[in-house]
């Protein structure tokens, strides 16, 4: 399937949004459905960041080693 910039992209089982997010990332409108409230917020996460790439700020901060951790 194809779609132009300014179309609309319908994903009926949105999970992670990554659909989502490479279509607004491409110009394209994004409807997007989904049923788990977990899945819900990450999606929103992830299109957000894919809408505003430079202005957008994640709460989320993770503290990880970088070396060391494989035996």
């Amino acid at each position: 399937a194809g779609s132009r910039p300014g179309d609309t992209v319908l994903d009926p089982f949105n999970g992670s949004g990554t659909t989502g997010a490479v279509a607004v990332q491409h110009g394209r409108n994004y409807i997007g459905i989904e049923l788990n409230p977990a899945y819900i917020e990450l999606a929103k996460d992830r299109i957000g960041k894919a809408r505003n790439p430079a202005t957008y700020q994640s709460q989320k901060v993770v503290d990880a080693p970088l070396f060391g951790v494989a035996p």
